[in-house]
């Protein structure tokens, strides 16, 4: 299984109606790309100096199932929300041995 993580970092016209709305739409993800197992997303709740702001966890099978997750419509439709007010992004996928 191959686990993508990604943590974002918004500027401040992202409102918290809009980072809802957005967030809603990526809960949304697994009922429309069939590849993605599964998908978690939430904000951070310590708010320390180095936190991000919000985060998605997602699990595929393998790295063709991440790679069509890359190119859906559905996800592409979550980036054209986050990409303008993004203000920073870190992404880390791993692979999860014997994951069934």
């Amino acid at each position: 299984m191959i686990r993508h993580v990604a943590v974002f970092r918004f500027v401040p016209e992202f409102t918290t109606e809009h980072r809802e709305h957005w967030m809603a739409l990526v809960r949304a993800l697994p009922d429309r790309i069939p590849q993605l197992r599964s998908m978690t997303v939430g904000a951070d709740v310590l708010r320390g100096p180095a936190s991000y702001e919000l985060a998605i966890v997602a699990d595929f099978d393998d790295l063709d199932g991440l790679e069509a997750y890359t190119r859906h419509p559905a996800h592409a439709e979550v980036l054209r929300i986050s990409a303008p007010v993004k203000a920073s992004l870190a992404t880390v996928d791993f692979e999860i041995p014997d994951a069934s």
